[in-house]
């Protein structure tokens, strides 16, 4: 059995949806999609005719499906070529450059992000509303929640949720999130997290439990969507987090006695408003932060390798109140967030600090006397970060992808240490050692008396430089050898399989690199340019890769896995 989507039809279809009064008689609500809309949709997605993609999935160039197509639950991305109908259930469709749809396309509960001209030349229909269908094994469903022409009021769905938190580290080893997590079904839903962290590794300058509270409501249409929230939390928060993900930096940590992040506690809490920019893939922020920010000791977790070793000491933070204002925009227009070939993506933020009370806690002698009395913190500073990449398409198996990164200081000051940057080691400079352009942050220990046991631990003074800028050019080629034993990149069967979405297509490619570091204080020294080299293979996200600095006296080859994309 097989449906076609014409104009006709969804004129019906809507004007059900949406009902049509008669004279004197008052419009009832919008009832969603009629149930012969949501049983057509059914019975084309469970045809033994039709090939199903659940989840996200993506045609590569040269690949063609023939007869029809459903894809449920997730984005659909068209590189290659589709030879009959195609409905999208609770997802986006985006047809690439050389893509085609030959027959009509229905997208239920998405939108169409972008086709070339010739790209779709049947007949295109959207319906906005999102449909509660699920795979229960090689069959679609309708879940109760779903059902058409139901009148009243639906709370939608609550779950208990227990996940690991940022990432395993030296800090608080493991943190554990548990609690409720409530949404409800609506368009705009509203979103209630309660959650508790529990941290593996005891420490008593700080409690083993902390808390997470948010809500957050979104308002508006999918295409100007705007969303107001607040949290309140006790948490353990890394410095910097964007030069490696949560699984690469718990990995490493956990395995290999190597912590890439320096982390502090904060407790306060924040509100926050977003807006979609309308007719845009921009996104803008602002957040309001008001915490209680505290210097925490390295603690001793346990490690598969190197356990008897001590971990790498903390850099001093500052302790005290601070109030800061964040705004953030985000304009993402790649093809693919997780393996992008062609497009643009732009992160910028600024923050302010506008308030509060910091110092650094105090340092002391071989005897644990103190150096000297606390020194104050200007808190009213000014922050930024810009992130720029874009990525091009040289060939269908060709690719360059650029990245530039300006961090630090807007108003010629050193930041406090949190909003202090560093470059160097895997996630930025692989031919340099880790935090190597810290501005002499690192050049030296000194003691410092945590709260809570009165001991002095090692500590660096500082985090590291007041601004830093980074460039990073790759060149990537796929090898043509496709392992998935199906012929596509998707690795799909119709139903699904155990390498559905996986890409096992073979890579290599190209780097270079190249960065340097301002003090913004006279008495620390400012880091010389410097850059890297480096070559490497890809199997998906997994990488090998070695890098070799072309400056400095260590001038020896880096070899290194990835667990992700470079950027």
């Amino acid at each position: 059995m097989r449906i076609r989507f014409t104009p006709p039809l969804l004129t019906a279809f809507a004007a059900l949806c949406i009902g049509l009064p008669g004279s004197g008689q008052q419009p009832d609500p919008p009832a969603g999609p009629p149930p012969e809309f949501v049983d057509g949709v059914l019975a084309f997605l469970n045809d033994p005719a039709t090939t199903r993609l659940n989840g996200r999935t993506r045609l590569a160039p040269g690949q063609t499906l023939v007869g029809a197509v459903g894809a449920l639950g997730g984005d659909l991305v068209v590189a290659g070529r589709i030879e009959g109908d195609l409905v999208v259930v609770n997802g986006d469709l985006e047809v690439e450059e050389g893509g085609r749809v030959t027959g009509d396309v229905l997208v239920v509960g998405g939108r169409i992000i972008s086709a070339p001209d010739g790209g779709l030349p049947g007949e295109v229909q959207i319906m906005p509303d999102r449909l509660r269908l699920v795979a229960r094994g090689d069959e679609v469903i309708l879940t109760p929640a779903s059902s058409a022409g139901r009148r009243g009021l639906y709370l939608g769905g609550a779950r208990i949720t227990v996940r690991s938190g940022t990432a395993y580290n030296r800090v608080e080893g493991l943190p554990i999130l548990f609690g409720p997590v409530f949404r409800t079904s609506s368009r705009n839903p509203l979103r209630v997290e309660a959650l508790g962290i529990w941290r593996t590794e005891h420490d008593q300058t700080r409690d083993d439990l902390g808390f997470r509270f948010l809500v957050d409501q979104t308002f508006g249409p999918p295409t100007a969507r705007l969303g107001l929230g607040a949290s309140v939390f006790s948490q353990v928060t890394p410095v910097e987090d964007w030069r490696l993900g949560n699984l690469e930096a718990s990995m490493s940590a956990f395995i290999f006695h190597l912590d890439y992040r320096d982390y502090f506690e904060e407790r306060g809490w924040s509100a926050f408003a977003r807006s979609q920019i309308p007719g845009t893939s921009a996104e803008f922020s602002l957040e309001y932060r008001n915490i209680d920010m505290t210097s925490l000791p390295t603690g001793s977790p346990w490690t598969l390798r190197r356990n008897d070793r001590p971990w790498r000491a903390q850099p001093l933070m500052p302790v005290g109140d601070l109030e800061t204002l964040t705004a953030r925009l985000v304009w993402d227009e790649r093809n693919d967030p997780d393996d992008a070939t062609d497009g643009w993506y732009v992160d910028g933020r600024i923050t302010r600090g506008v308030g509060g009370e910091l110092r650094t806690s105090l340092g002391v002698d071989e005897s644990l006397m103190p150096i000297g009395p606390p020194t104050e913190v200007d808190e009213t500073f000014t922050t930024g970060f810009i992130e720029f990449r874009r990525h091009a398409r040289l060939s269908p198996n060709q690719d360059l992808a650029l990245r530039v990164v300006g961090a630090g200081s807007l108003d010629g000051d050193l930041p406090p240490a949190p909003f202090q940057r560093t470059l160097g080691g895997e996630g930025t400079l692989p031919g340099f050692r880790l935090h190597e352009l810290d501005c002499g942050a690192r050049s030296e220990l000194i003691s410092t008396v945590h709260r809570g046991t009165g001991e002095a631990e090692p500590t660096y003074p500082r985090y590291g430089c007041g601004r830093v800028a980074l460039f990073q050019l790759q060149y990537r080629s796929r090898l043509g050898i496709d392992l998935t034993g199906g012929g596509n990149e998707a690795g799909f069967t119709g139903g699904g399989g155990l390498l559905a979405g996986v890409d096992l297509n073979p890579s290599w490619l190209l780097f270079f690199n190249a960065g340097r570091g301002w003090s913004q204080q006279g008495d620390f020294p400012d880091e010389r340019s410097v850059a890297d080299i480096g070559a490497g293979v890809m199997l998906g996200g997994l990488g090998a890769y070695w890098a070799y600095p072309l400056s400095g006296d260590d001038r020896r080859v880096n070899f290194f896995l990835r667990l992700q994309r470079r950027f």
